[in-house]
């Protein structure tokens, strides 16, 4: 599988990549984000920041979040990427005026195939702003005492993680529902 990983600040960009060996992955910076990028790769990932909050920044995200609303092609947010997404359709966000950093539980609100026959998650989370209001695009699939944690958009394969999946990967089942995502969009890579 391509896959392209706009890196949007994330500190460890290794561990996504570990989540992903198997594949063929170019990175780009946000600033390099456009619309061929859907074109060309089999999946685009928006990583994790820990430069600005989105909040602010609207401006200079803006390639990225019509990269977001016309991309067609398999998109997965992570934490500030599942936050763009929800804000490229008119969701807002809430700071918590701290740093969340832990492993928290989430809970499937709703039966999908994505979850394993599963209810219940430990994730790894590490993020100030979450999603406040999800937008009527946007169906909400998991959430924790925070909020929303997997959002999915309701007619294209766009999903978002508030979590980070690449992190703590044998103390949580982040990693396992990047993998069952993938398989679920049809994008399984060999062993």
């Amino acid at each position: 599988m391509n896959v392209a990983l706009i890196n949007n600040g994330t500190r460890e960009p290794e561990k996504l990549l570990a989540l992903l060996a198997n594949d063929t992955v170019d990175q780009f910076p946000l600033e390099q984000t456009n619309k061929a990028l859907c074109e060309t790769y089999d999946l685009v990932i928006l990583s994790g920041s820990s430069r600005f909050p989105i909040l602010y920044n609207l401006e200079v995200l803006e390639p990225e979040i019509k990269l977001i609303r016309e991309c067609p092609s398999p998109l997965l947010g992570i934490c500030f990427g599942a936050e763009l997404l929800a804000v490229a359709y008119g969701g807002t966000l809430r700071d918590t005026k701290h740093k969340e950093k832990g492993i928290y539980e989430i809970t499937a609100v709703s039966k999908d195939p994505l979850f394993l026959d599963r209810e219940v998650f430990e994730v790894y989370e590490a993020h100030r702003w979450v999603i406040d209001t999800i937008p009527a695009e946007i169906e909400l699939l998991a959430s924790s005492c925070m909020g929303p944690e997997i959002i999915r958009h309701r007619t294209k394969p766009q999903y978002g993680f508030q979590f980070h999946p690449e992190k703590m990967r044998d103390e949580t089942y982040g990693d396992e529902l990047f993998a069952s995502l993938l398989k679920q969009l049809g994008l399984t890579t060999p062993a």
